[in-house]
């Protein structure tokens, strides 16, 4: 086997990072928060973003990634214990994977299964592009967040 990439190491640092500001934008709330939507046709982009990740990085690691990518934005509404719990899968995801993403790995060029066959890129380019795609995600849901508390507050709550 080869030896884990210190630059896998380092994306997979900010991924894991990522993941803790996402739990700290959904600690103290409730399903009602987690699953509004501020329009129709919305998601809980959570679920979206972890799933990205985990294709991504299985893909680079040479690992089977199975992903209904469709179902992450019909699944409806979820108690917010589930997206911890995905949290909590995407964690160990890391921390699995993390030995198994060598230099040779990165440098594979790779398409990911949800992606059109001849869209091949090297692994480093797919881990680095899924960290700003999910940084996105994050701002996404720090801004739903705000708009749920500005529409949900009782009248003259700051």
């Amino acid at each position: 086997m080869a030896e884990p990439s210190d630059v896998a190491s380092i994306v997979l640092d900010l991924s894991a990072h990522l993941q803790g500001q996402l739990r700290h934008e959904l600690e103290g709330l409730d399903d009602d928060a987690v699953n509004w939507w501020p329009a129709p046709g919305a998601n809980t982009i959570a679920t979206h973003m972890l799933g990205s990740e985990a294709e991504t990085l299985r893909s680079v690691a040479g690992a089977t990634t199975v992903r209904h990518r469709e179902k992450e934005f019909t699944r409806g509404r979820r108690p917010t214990a589930e997206l911890f719990d995905e949290l909590r899968a995407a964690d160990e995801l890391i921390v699995r994977l993390r030995t198994e993403i060598s230099a040779e790995r990165l440098g594979l060029s790779l398409a990911l299964p949800t992606l059109p066959a001849d869209e091949r890129r090297p692994g480093l380019t797919w881990m680095v592009a899924n960290y700003g795609h999910s940084r996105e995600h994050v701002g996404h849901i720090q801004l739903t967040k705000q708009i749920f508390r500005a529409r949900t507050a009782e009248p003259g709550d700051t």
